[in-house]
């Protein structure tokens, strides 16, 4: 979508990718969508397995959504810290929510590395694999995708201009 009243008239064409279109509302969709192929094809990740993460909720919720679709079951490590509607996103889409209690609502320094080492111990399962949304380079595979379809978008918008003899 361009934006036409954020930037000034003669400037630079600005356009937004509309990314509330996925599934669960999140460009996070596409890196879980990938971590997940990405293992697949590496033979890390076979039917029947397990994946485990760690996460406050978006990630969590589109690994949540992707791994049934998949065939896995989802067990993701998060917090009361986070907002309960994410951690319902996850449990509506059948993952196991392992919560990991912060005493104050809120999140502190060592509340993600405690979520991080609780979702690496479920993984150290043989059915499990360990998604690592935080290290896992294969989560750019899934952004790239979002680069070339702006770039397509662009790209067609731009020939259609050129064609109108703009």
């Amino acid at each position: 979508m361009r934006l036409r009243r954020v930037v000034p008239d003669g400037s630079a064409q600005v356009f937004v990718k509309l990314e509330y279109f996925n599934p669960t509302g999140s460009y996070k969709d596409r890196m879980a969508k990938s971590i997940i192929e990405e293992a697949e094809r590496r033979g890390d990740l076979k039917p029947g397995m397990t994946v485990a993460d760690a996460s406050g909720g978006s990630t969590g919720s589109s690994l949540a959504f992707v791994c049934p679709v998949k065939g896995y079951h989802f067990i993701v490590a998060s917090s009361n810290a986070f907002a309960m509607e994410k951690l319902r996103t996850m449990r509506s889409f059948g993952a196991t929510v392992d919560l990991i209690h912060s005493p104050s609502g809120e999140i502190s320094a060592d509340l993600i590395p405690s979520m991080i080492r609780q979702a690496q111990e479920v993984s150290n399962r043989s059915d499990c694999y360990y998604s690592d949304q935080f290290n896992n380079l294969e989560a750019l595979i899934g952004y790239e995708e979002i680069g070339h379809e702006l770039v397509k978008t662009i790209s067609r918008r731009h020939r259609r201009l050129l064609w109108q003899g703009f």
